[in-house]
């Protein structure tokens, strides 16, 4: 292998540049991050039952009507979108995890919930004032790049109905008083990223004038075969996203401190927002 080529990725990358490679798609990381999503012990990659039930109570309450039309990004494998059904509203689901989506279909025929699932990348989205309420869980509107947020919200905006409502939840500025600048590594046999003999250099990076940080790992193979997973986090301030959400001819701005039951570190760091059309 050639250190130089490592050399490339060790080094703090231009905010938002992308790895080598996606990790929802791969055939067996995806296998690992849909065990994830549905272990009810852990918040790694969907919160645990408790909290799900709360928002998704807090979003049927505050924000849905009877029979209300629902988008979904990001849905994974379907906890959000199974639970709206069986309130009565009308579902759609999008993901990027082509295994995500293939097990919410099958999790909804067999539970007989008229759920629309699509496999596709949400910022390619072109839906006309067809929602009550699009939502986005888990912090993902921290992960893209200004330009890539710009075009999200002008999609999300577009596919709402008037008065329809855009749900979604990120880091607040606290986030970067628990988050620390590190750098790590392990080797395994078997692990999270790969199913053979692998080493993983990770490290944490941060843009303090961005307001953002970045999770990075290095995955080595073998002599000849290495992979660079990126994941970016986005925090803000209320005073960042109202002004975002304004200049994209959003209103009616609602915050929510107190969604996370059970996890004292996102229970500190997140913010549910509901903004309206």
């Amino acid at each position: 292998m050639d250190l130089k080529e490592i050399f490339r990725y060790v080094k703090q990358p231009r905010v938002f540049e992308e790895g080598t490679s996606n990790f929802w798609d791969d055939a067996y990381i995806s296998k690992n991050m849909l065990a994830a999503h549905l272990n009810p012990d852990w918040d790694a990659a969907s919160r645990k039952p408790k909290t799900i039930d709360k928002t998704v109570a807090w979003i049927n309450q505050h924000f849905l009507q009877e029979n209300s039309t629902i988008l979904d990004l990001g849905c994974g494998p379907g906890l959000y979108a199974e639970r709206l059904a069986r309130l009565g509203h009308k579902v759609t689901g999008i993901d990027f995890s082509k295994r995500s989506i293939e097990y919410a279909k099958e999790s909804s025929n067999k539970q007989g919930l008229n759920i629309e699932y699509n496999y596709q990348n949400y910022l390619e989205i072109d839906y006309h004032e067809k929602f009550d309420a699009i939502m986005l869980i888990y912090c993902d509107f921290g992960t893209f790049s200004n330009e890539n947020r710009a075009v999200l919200l002008q999609k999300i905006h577009k596919a709402l109905k008037p008065g329809g409502f855009f749900v979604f939840d990120v880091f607040t500025e606290a986030f970067k008083e628990d988050k620390e600048v590190n750098k790590d590594w392990y080797a395994s046999r078997e692990g999270f990223w790969a199913y053979e003999d692998h080493v993983v250099l990770s490290e944490v990076f941060h843009y303090p004038e961005e307001k953002v940080y970045l999770n990075q790992d290095i995955v080595l193979v073998d002599s000849n075969k290495f992979e660079v997973y990126r994941s970016y986090d986005h925090y803000y301030s209320e005073k960042d996203l109202i002004h975002l959400l304004d200049e994209n001819e959003y209103r009616n701005h609602r915050f929510c401190y107190e969604m996370i039951v059970d996890n004292d570190f996102a229970s500190k760091n997140v913010v549910f927002v509901a903004t309206q059309k």
